[in-house]
Protein backbone atom coordinates (compact mmCIF):
# COMPACT_ATOMS: atom_id res chain seq x y z
CA UNK A 1 0.00 0.00 0.00
CA UNK A 2 1.26 3.52 -0.93
CA UNK A 3 1.31 5.27 2.12
CA UNK A 4 1.74 8.62 0.81
CA UNK A 5 -1.24 8.83 -1.46
CA UNK A 6 -2.99 7.89 1.36
CA UNK A 7 -2.28 10.31 3.44
CA UNK A 8 -2.42 12.88 0.65
CA UNK A 9 -6.29 11.59 0.39
CA UNK A 10 -7.98 13.90 2.67
CA UNK A 11 -6.44 17.09 1.38
CA UNK A 12 -7.72 16.10 -2.15
CA UNK A 13 -11.23 15.22 -0.88
CA UNK A 14 -11.39 18.41 0.94
CA UNK A 15 -10.21 20.64 -1.87
CA UNK A 16 -12.58 18.75 -4.75
CA UNK A 17 -15.20 20.28 -2.13
CA UNK A 18 -14.40 24.04 -2.08
CA UNK A 19 -13.65 24.16 -5.42
CA UNK A 20 -17.14 22.44 -6.03
CA UNK A 21 -18.60 25.10 -3.60
CA UNK A 22 -16.83 28.30 -5.37
CA UNK A 23 -18.33 27.16 -8.63
CA UNK A 24 -22.13 26.83 -7.09
CA UNK A 25 -22.23 29.88 -5.70
CA UNK A 26 -21.37 31.90 -8.64
CA UNK A 27 -25.54 30.79 -9.17
CA UNK A 28 -27.15 33.96 -8.50
CA UNK A 29 -30.51 31.97 -8.17
CA UNK A 30 -31.19 28.91 -6.45
CA UNK A 31 -30.59 25.70 -8.78
CA UNK A 32 -33.31 23.13 -9.18
CA UNK A 33 -32.51 19.72 -9.58
CA UNK A 34 -34.90 16.49 -10.22
CA UNK A 35 -37.42 19.12 -8.71
CA UNK A 36 -35.62 20.12 -5.44
CA UNK A 37 -35.02 23.34 -4.97
CA UNK A 38 -31.23 23.94 -3.80
CA UNK A 39 -30.69 27.33 -2.05
CA UNK A 40 -27.95 29.74 -3.04
CA UNK A 41 -24.59 28.29 -2.00
CA UNK A 42 -22.60 31.26 -0.72
CA UNK A 43 -19.38 29.67 1.75
CA UNK A 44 -17.53 32.57 1.32
CA UNK A 45 -20.42 35.07 2.70
CA UNK A 46 -19.24 34.94 6.35
CA UNK A 47 -15.13 35.84 5.34
CA UNK A 48 -16.47 38.13 2.89
CA UNK A 49 -18.53 40.24 5.18
CA UNK A 50 -16.07 40.34 8.25
CA UNK A 51 -14.54 44.23 8.40
CA UNK A 52 -17.81 44.90 6.53
CA UNK A 53 -20.31 45.10 9.83
CA UNK A 54 -19.31 46.74 12.99
CA UNK A 55 -21.10 45.89 16.17
CA UNK A 56 -22.85 48.48 17.59
CA UNK A 57 -23.82 47.88 21.70
CA UNK A 58 -27.34 49.03 22.32
CA UNK A 59 -25.95 52.47 24.30
CA UNK A 60 -24.22 53.39 21.07
CA UNK A 61 -27.34 53.05 19.13
CA UNK A 62 -29.03 55.50 21.13
CA UNK A 63 -26.38 57.97 21.09
CA UNK A 64 -26.31 57.89 17.13
CA UNK A 65 -30.00 57.46 16.01
CA UNK A 66 -31.44 60.47 15.05
CA UNK A 67 -34.33 62.28 16.29
CA UNK A 68 -37.14 64.20 14.52
CA UNK A 69 -37.48 67.86 16.13
CA UNK A 70 -40.52 69.23 16.42
CA UNK A 71 -41.22 72.61 15.90
CA UNK A 72 -44.32 74.06 14.49
CA UNK A 73 -42.68 76.14 12.20
CA UNK A 74 -41.02 73.09 10.52
CA UNK A 75 -39.16 70.08 11.01
CA UNK A 76 -35.91 69.38 11.39
CA UNK A 77 -33.64 66.52 12.10
CA UNK A 78 -31.00 66.59 14.23
CA UNK A 79 -28.34 64.04 15.76
CA UNK A 80 -29.94 62.69 19.32
CA UNK A 81 -27.75 63.34 22.94
CA UNK A 82 -29.02 60.63 24.48
CA UNK A 83 -28.39 62.67 27.43
CA UNK A 84 -30.88 65.12 26.56
CA UNK A 85 -34.76 65.19 27.05
CA UNK A 86 -36.71 63.94 24.50
CA UNK A 87 -39.80 65.53 23.63
CA UNK A 88 -42.65 63.51 22.04
CA UNK A 89 -45.22 65.53 22.03
CA UNK A 90 -47.71 65.38 19.61
CA UNK A 91 -48.64 67.55 16.55
CA UNK A 92 -45.17 69.61 17.15
CA UNK A 93 -46.44 71.03 20.64
CA UNK A 94 -43.86 70.44 23.08
CA UNK A 95 -44.86 67.76 25.60
CA UNK A 96 -43.18 70.38 28.13
CA UNK A 97 -44.99 73.27 26.81
CA UNK A 98 -47.52 74.17 29.69
CA UNK A 99 -44.34 73.85 31.98
CA UNK A 100 -42.24 76.20 30.09
CA UNK A 101 -45.39 78.64 29.68
CA UNK A 102 -45.58 78.55 34.26
CA UNK A 103 -41.71 79.00 34.21
CA UNK A 104 -42.30 82.40 32.01
CA UNK A 105 -45.74 83.42 33.79
CA UNK A 106 -43.38 83.31 36.73
CA UNK A 107 -41.10 85.72 35.50
CA UNK A 108 -43.78 88.16 34.39
CA UNK A 109 -46.30 87.80 36.63
CA UNK A 110 -44.95 86.89 39.73
CA UNK A 111 -46.76 84.00 40.37
CA UNK A 112 -45.87 80.14 41.13
CA UNK A 113 -44.58 77.04 39.00
CA UNK A 114 -44.85 73.79 40.84
CA UNK A 115 -43.52 70.22 40.25
CA UNK A 116 -44.93 66.74 41.59
CA UNK A 117 -41.32 64.46 41.54
CA UNK A 118 -42.93 60.74 42.16
CA UNK A 119 -40.60 57.94 42.83
CA UNK A 120 -39.32 55.16 44.42
CA UNK A 121 -36.45 55.05 47.33
CA UNK A 122 -34.21 57.15 44.79
CA UNK A 123 -35.39 59.89 45.86
CA UNK A 124 -36.30 59.05 49.54
CA UNK A 125 -35.06 61.71 51.94
CA UNK A 126 -35.97 64.37 48.88
CA UNK A 127 -32.85 63.33 47.30
CA UNK A 128 -32.20 64.47 43.75
CA UNK A 129 -35.56 66.88 44.79
CA UNK A 130 -34.04 68.93 47.14
CA UNK A 131 -31.10 70.01 44.43
CA UNK A 132 -33.97 70.51 41.82
CA UNK A 133 -35.59 72.76 43.83
CA UNK A 134 -32.49 74.42 44.97
CA UNK A 135 -31.44 75.17 41.52
CA UNK A 136 -34.94 75.77 40.58
CA UNK A 137 -35.47 78.62 43.30
CA UNK A 138 -32.23 79.91 42.34
CA UNK A 139 -33.47 80.90 39.29
CA UNK A 140 -37.13 81.48 39.47
CA UNK A 141 -37.56 82.76 43.10
CA UNK A 142 -39.77 81.24 45.97
CA UNK A 143 -38.99 79.98 49.03
CA UNK A 144 -40.10 76.72 51.48
CA UNK A 145 -39.63 73.28 50.90
CA UNK A 146 -43.15 72.49 49.74
CA UNK A 147 -45.06 69.31 50.78
CA UNK A 148 -44.15 67.20 53.67
CA UNK A 149 -46.16 64.41 54.60
CA UNK A 150 -47.11 63.99 58.69
CA UNK A 151 -45.20 61.37 59.51
CA UNK A 152 -41.89 59.63 57.59
CA UNK A 153 -39.73 56.95 58.09
CA UNK A 154 -37.32 59.00 56.50
CA UNK A 155 -37.52 62.00 58.99
CA UNK A 156 -33.91 61.35 60.63
CA UNK A 157 -32.44 61.02 57.46
CA UNK A 158 -33.98 64.10 55.14
CA UNK A 159 -32.20 67.64 55.47
CA UNK A 160 -34.37 69.78 53.69
CA UNK A 161 -36.44 69.87 57.28
CA UNK A 162 -36.03 68.81 60.90
CA UNK A 163 -39.27 66.95 61.05
CA UNK A 164 -40.68 64.75 64.20
CA UNK A 165 -44.39 63.45 65.50
CA UNK A 166 -46.17 60.94 67.35
CA UNK A 167 -49.65 58.96 68.42
CA UNK A 168 -50.44 58.82 64.59
CA UNK A 169 -52.06 55.73 62.79
CA UNK A 170 -51.38 55.01 59.25
CA UNK A 171 -52.39 53.95 55.52
CA UNK A 172 -49.94 53.65 52.80
CA UNK A 173 -50.05 52.16 49.38
CA UNK A 174 -49.67 48.64 50.77
CA UNK A 175 -51.99 48.38 52.81
CA UNK A 176 -55.88 46.77 52.95
CA UNK A 177 -57.30 50.77 53.44
CA UNK A 178 -60.90 50.39 54.89
CA UNK A 179 -63.08 51.92 52.68
CA UNK A 180 -64.08 55.13 54.92
CA UNK A 181 -60.45 56.45 54.60
CA UNK A 182 -58.58 57.98 51.43
CA UNK A 183 -55.22 57.59 50.48
CA UNK A 184 -53.36 61.16 49.83
CA UNK A 185 -51.51 62.31 47.02
CA UNK A 186 -47.95 60.88 48.60
CA UNK A 187 -49.93 57.61 49.05
CA UNK A 188 -50.00 57.84 52.21
CA UNK A 189 -53.54 58.92 55.03
CA UNK A 190 -52.90 60.12 58.54
CA UNK A 191 -55.49 59.41 61.12
CA UNK A 192 -55.22 61.29 64.02
CA UNK A 193 -56.53 60.04 68.01
CA UNK A 194 -59.64 60.52 68.23
CA UNK A 195 -60.86 62.21 71.94
CA UNK A 196 -64.50 63.07 73.42
CA UNK A 197 -63.61 66.38 74.93
CA UNK A 198 -61.36 68.93 72.88
CA UNK A 199 -60.36 70.59 76.04
CA UNK A 200 -59.21 67.51 77.65
CA UNK A 201 -55.53 67.57 76.38
CA UNK A 202 -53.49 64.44 77.37
CA UNK A 203 -50.23 63.23 76.39
CA UNK A 204 -52.10 60.86 73.50
CA UNK A 205 -52.39 63.64 71.11
CA UNK A 206 -51.74 62.90 67.60
CA UNK A 207 -48.62 65.97 67.21
CA UNK A 208 -46.30 67.53 64.04
CA UNK A 209 -43.03 69.60 64.42
CA UNK A 210 -41.88 71.08 61.46
CA UNK A 211 -38.87 73.18 61.61
CA UNK A 212 -37.02 75.25 59.23
CA UNK A 213 -32.86 73.95 58.72
CA UNK A 214 -30.36 76.63 57.88
CA UNK A 215 -29.95 76.73 54.28
CA UNK A 216 -30.98 79.03 51.25
CA UNK A 217 -34.74 78.79 50.33
CA UNK A 218 -35.40 76.97 53.79
CA UNK A 219 -34.58 78.75 56.68
CA UNK A 220 -37.70 80.35 57.14
CA UNK A 221 -41.72 79.46 56.59
CA UNK A 222 -43.78 82.17 55.02
CA UNK A 223 -47.32 80.27 54.32
CA UNK A 224 -47.79 77.19 55.60
CA UNK A 225 -51.05 74.87 54.05
CA UNK A 226 -52.76 72.13 55.51
CA UNK A 227 -54.29 69.24 53.22
CA UNK A 228 -57.15 67.05 55.00
CA UNK A 229 -60.43 65.15 53.52
CA UNK A 230 -63.77 64.78 54.47
CA UNK A 231 -64.20 66.59 57.94
CA UNK A 232 -67.32 65.27 59.24
CA UNK A 233 -68.37 66.87 63.36
CA UNK A 234 -65.93 68.42 66.03
CA UNK A 235 -62.51 68.69 64.57
CA UNK A 236 -59.52 71.21 65.81
CA UNK A 237 -55.81 71.53 64.54
CA UNK A 238 -54.07 73.82 67.07
CA UNK A 239 -51.21 75.32 65.20
CA UNK A 240 -48.27 77.84 66.87
CA UNK A 241 -51.12 78.25 69.82
CA UNK A 242 -53.70 79.03 67.51
CA UNK A 243 -56.71 76.88 67.05
CA UNK A 244 -58.64 76.05 63.84
CA UNK A 245 -61.26 74.14 63.29
CA UNK A 246 -61.33 71.41 60.40
CA UNK A 247 -64.36 71.91 58.51
CA UNK A 248 -64.35 70.75 54.78
CA UNK A 249 -66.75 68.61 52.36
CA UNK A 250 -64.17 67.96 49.29
CA UNK A 251 -62.24 64.87 48.87
CA UNK A 252 -59.33 67.16 49.69
CA UNK A 253 -59.42 70.43 51.90
CA UNK A 254 -57.09 73.20 52.80
CA UNK A 255 -56.41 75.10 55.80
CA UNK A 256 -54.02 78.22 55.29
CA UNK A 257 -52.19 79.63 57.55
CA UNK A 258 -50.77 83.12 56.85
CA UNK A 259 -48.55 85.30 59.85
CA UNK A 260 -47.57 88.80 59.18
CA UNK A 261 -43.32 87.91 59.18
CA UNK A 262 -41.46 84.95 58.62
CA UNK A 263 -41.39 82.08 61.52
CA UNK A 264 -38.99 79.37 61.81
CA UNK A 265 -41.15 76.24 62.56
CA UNK A 266 -44.47 74.48 63.17
CA UNK A 267 -46.44 72.61 66.14
CA UNK A 268 -49.48 71.19 65.00
CA UNK A 269 -51.69 69.16 67.65
CA UNK A 270 -55.16 67.49 66.46
CA UNK A 271 -58.09 67.31 68.60
CA UNK A 272 -60.15 65.37 66.42
CA UNK A 273 -63.47 64.03 67.26
CA UNK A 274 -64.35 62.08 64.27
CA UNK A 275 -62.03 60.23 62.28
CA UNK A 276 -59.95 62.28 59.56
CA UNK A 277 -57.56 61.96 56.61
CA UNK A 278 -54.68 64.03 57.07
CA UNK A 279 -52.44 64.14 54.22
CA UNK A 280 -49.85 66.96 54.87
CA UNK A 281 -48.44 70.29 55.15
CA UNK A 282 -47.51 72.41 52.35
CA UNK A 283 -44.85 75.16 53.82
CA UNK A 284 -44.19 77.67 50.44
CA UNK A 285 -44.04 81.66 50.03
CA UNK A 286 -46.39 83.15 47.97
CA UNK A 287 -44.98 83.28 44.72
CA UNK A 288 -41.54 81.23 42.96
CA UNK A 289 -40.57 77.18 42.07
CA UNK A 290 -41.66 74.45 44.30
CA UNK A 291 -40.61 71.03 43.83
CA UNK A 292 -42.57 68.21 46.24
CA UNK A 293 -41.29 64.49 46.94
CA UNK A 294 -43.38 61.96 46.90
CA UNK A 295 -41.34 58.91 47.52
CA UNK A 296 -42.21 55.37 48.70
CA UNK A 297 -39.73 53.07 48.83
CA UNK A 298 -40.15 49.83 47.19
CA UNK A 299 -43.29 51.29 44.43
CA UNK A 300 -42.99 50.13 41.06
CA UNK A 301 -45.30 53.10 40.03
CA UNK A 302 -48.14 50.62 39.49
CA UNK A 303 -49.16 51.02 42.41
CA UNK A 304 -50.35 55.00 42.56
CA UNK A 305 -53.26 54.71 40.34
CA UNK A 306 -54.63 53.37 43.75
CA UNK A 307 -55.32 56.90 44.50
CA UNK A 308 -58.31 58.18 43.70
CA UNK A 309 -58.69 60.65 40.77
CA UNK A 310 -60.96 62.39 43.09
CA UNK A 311 -57.65 62.91 45.86
CA UNK A 312 -54.98 63.44 42.66
CA UNK A 313 -57.62 65.99 41.15
CA UNK A 314 -58.57 67.51 44.65
CA UNK A 315 -54.93 68.20 45.42
CA UNK A 316 -53.63 70.14 42.04
CA UNK A 317 -57.25 72.30 43.10
CA UNK A 318 -54.73 73.26 46.35
CA UNK A 319 -51.62 72.87 45.00
CA UNK A 320 -51.91 73.58 40.91
CA UNK A 321 -49.18 71.55 39.40
CA UNK A 322 -47.61 72.20 35.98
CA UNK A 323 -45.01 69.82 35.54
CA UNK A 324 -45.47 65.38 37.05
CA UNK A 325 -42.16 63.69 36.77
CA UNK A 326 -42.84 59.72 37.56
CA UNK A 327 -39.10 58.07 38.54
CA UNK A 328 -39.60 54.04 38.99
CA UNK A 329 -38.41 50.98 37.65
CA UNK A 330 -35.63 49.51 40.00
CA UNK A 331 -37.87 47.68 41.85
CA UNK A 332 -39.17 46.24 38.73
CA UNK A 333 -35.86 45.62 36.74
CA UNK A 334 -33.73 41.67 36.94
CA UNK A 335 -31.48 40.31 35.41
CA UNK A 336 -33.84 36.87 34.73
CA UNK A 337 -36.20 38.91 32.88
CA UNK A 338 -36.07 39.84 29.79
CA UNK A 339 -39.99 40.17 28.62
CA UNK A 340 -41.83 43.65 30.26
CA UNK A 341 -44.55 44.29 28.41
CA UNK A 342 -47.03 43.32 31.16
CA UNK A 343 -44.75 46.80 32.72
CA UNK A 344 -45.60 48.77 30.28
CA UNK A 345 -49.34 48.01 30.23
CA UNK A 346 -49.48 48.40 33.59
CA UNK A 347 -47.68 51.99 33.41
CA UNK A 348 -49.77 53.06 30.40
CA UNK A 349 -53.00 52.67 32.89
CA UNK A 350 -51.20 54.10 35.28
CA UNK A 351 -49.97 57.83 32.65
CA UNK A 352 -53.83 57.86 31.72
CA UNK A 353 -54.81 57.87 35.25
CA UNK A 354 -51.79 61.10 35.68
CA UNK A 355 -53.10 62.68 32.75
CA UNK A 356 -56.82 63.01 33.96
CA UNK A 357 -56.23 63.67 37.64
CA UNK A 358 -53.56 66.36 36.73
CA UNK A 359 -55.15 67.54 33.15
CA UNK A 360 -53.19 70.02 31.50
CA UNK A 361 -49.82 69.48 33.54
CA UNK A 362 -46.62 68.32 31.63
CA UNK A 363 -45.53 65.11 32.50
CA UNK A 364 -41.72 63.98 32.28
CA UNK A 365 -40.75 59.96 32.52
CA UNK A 366 -36.84 59.11 34.11
CA UNK A 367 -35.79 56.29 33.64
CA UNK A 368 -33.92 54.22 35.93
CA UNK A 369 -30.24 54.79 36.28
CA UNK A 370 -27.36 52.79 36.17
CA UNK A 371 -27.72 49.24 38.62
CA UNK A 372 -24.70 46.95 39.58
CA UNK A 373 -25.00 43.09 38.61
CA UNK A 374 -22.45 41.05 40.60
CA UNK A 375 -20.42 38.09 38.27
CA UNK A 376 -17.84 35.99 39.76
CA UNK A 377 -17.34 38.84 42.95
CA UNK A 378 -16.94 41.79 40.23
CA UNK A 379 -20.19 44.27 39.55
CA UNK A 380 -20.95 45.37 36.01
CA UNK A 381 -24.41 46.83 34.76
CA UNK A 382 -27.36 44.37 35.28
CA UNK A 383 -27.96 42.84 31.99
CA UNK A 384 -31.47 44.14 32.18
CA UNK A 385 -30.93 47.71 32.44
CA UNK A 386 -30.58 49.00 28.96
CA UNK A 387 -33.46 46.83 27.83
CA UNK A 388 -35.53 48.51 30.66
CA UNK A 389 -34.03 52.19 29.47
CA UNK A 390 -35.46 51.20 25.84
CA UNK A 391 -38.95 49.80 27.45
CA UNK A 392 -39.84 53.18 29.33
CA UNK A 393 -38.49 55.55 26.27
CA UNK A 394 -40.89 53.72 23.97
CA UNK A 395 -43.82 54.47 27.07
CA UNK A 396 -42.89 57.62 26.90
CA UNK A 397 -42.73 58.07 22.56
CA UNK A 398 -46.32 56.27 22.59
CA UNK A 399 -47.97 58.23 24.82
CA UNK A 400 -46.53 61.73 24.13
CA UNK A 401 -44.75 62.34 26.89
CA UNK A 402 -41.20 63.94 27.77
CA UNK A 403 -38.42 61.06 28.46
CA UNK A 404 -35.21 61.63 29.97
CA UNK A 405 -32.80 58.18 30.01
CA UNK A 406 -31.19 58.98 34.01
CA UNK A 407 -28.87 55.70 32.69
CA UNK A 408 -27.40 57.73 29.79
CA UNK A 409 -27.17 61.04 31.93
CA UNK A 410 -25.07 58.78 34.22
CA UNK A 411 -22.35 57.41 31.78
CA UNK A 412 -24.54 54.28 30.48
CA UNK A 413 -22.54 51.17 30.68
CA UNK A 414 -20.69 50.51 33.90
CA UNK A 415 -21.40 53.69 34.90
CA UNK A 416 -22.73 52.36 38.47
CA UNK A 417 -19.47 50.90 39.35
CA UNK A 418 -17.55 53.90 38.76
CA UNK A 419 -19.91 56.38 40.95
CA UNK A 420 -19.21 53.67 43.86
CA UNK A 421 -15.69 53.05 43.22
CA UNK A 422 -14.21 56.65 42.12
CA UNK A 423 -12.53 58.79 43.25
CA UNK A 424 -15.25 60.44 44.17
CA UNK A 425 -18.08 58.23 45.81
CA UNK A 426 -21.31 58.84 44.91
CA UNK A 427 -23.11 56.12 45.09
CA UNK A 428 -23.63 53.46 48.03
CA UNK A 429 -22.07 49.70 47.86
CA UNK A 430 -25.17 47.86 46.83
CA UNK A 431 -24.29 49.38 43.70
CA UNK A 432 -28.06 50.84 43.52
CA UNK A 433 -28.86 54.12 45.10
CA UNK A 434 -27.18 57.63 45.21
CA UNK A 435 -25.49 59.24 48.33
CA UNK A 436 -26.36 62.90 49.15
CA UNK A 437 -22.97 63.74 46.76
CA UNK A 438 -24.37 61.69 43.69
CA UNK A 439 -28.08 62.49 44.20
CA UNK A 440 -26.60 66.35 43.92
CA UNK A 441 -24.91 65.71 41.18
CA UNK A 442 -28.07 64.15 39.29
CA UNK A 443 -30.70 66.90 40.60
CA UNK A 444 -28.34 69.29 38.93
CA UNK A 445 -28.20 67.47 35.54
CA UNK A 446 -31.60 67.18 35.56
CA UNK A 447 -31.81 71.06 36.31
CA UNK A 448 -29.42 71.95 33.49
CA UNK A 449 -31.50 69.77 31.07
CA UNK A 450 -34.93 70.86 31.32
CA UNK A 451 -33.14 74.46 30.86
CA UNK A 452 -31.73 73.43 27.58
CA UNK A 453 -35.40 72.52 26.55
CA UNK A 454 -36.72 75.71 28.06
CA UNK A 455 -34.31 77.82 26.32
CA UNK A 456 -34.69 76.15 22.98
CA UNK A 457 -38.38 76.21 23.71
CA UNK A 458 -38.35 80.32 24.37
CA UNK A 459 -36.24 80.53 21.04
CA UNK A 460 -38.51 78.77 18.55
CA UNK A 461 -41.81 80.54 20.51
CA UNK A 462 -40.22 84.20 19.59
CA UNK A 463 -39.34 83.13 15.93
CA UNK A 464 -43.43 82.28 15.31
Amino acid sequence: MNLENKHSQPFIIVLSVTIMLVVASQFSAPLNWMGYEIKKIDPLSDILSKGKTKFVPLTQKIITRTVISKDSTQVTIRDADSTNIYDFGEDGISSLSHFFQALNNVKKQKSKVRIAYFGDSMIEGDLISQDLRTSMQDVFGGNGVGFVPITSIVAGFRKSIRHSFDNWTTFNLLDSVPFHHNLGISGYSFIPKTVTDFFDVSSTDSWVNYTAVSQKHLNKFYNTKLLYGKSEGENYVLINNITYKLDGTKAVNQLTIKANKPYSGIHATFRCKTSLDVFGFSIESDTGAFVDNFSFRGNSGLPISKIKKAIYSGTNDCLNYDLIILEYGLNVVSAKVADYSWYEKGMERVINHIKESFPGASILLISVGDKGYRVNDVYETDPSIPLFVEVQKRMAEENDLAFWSLYNAMGGSGSMVKWVEGDTVLANKDYTHFNFKGAHKVGKLLFNKLMIEYNDYNKKQNKL
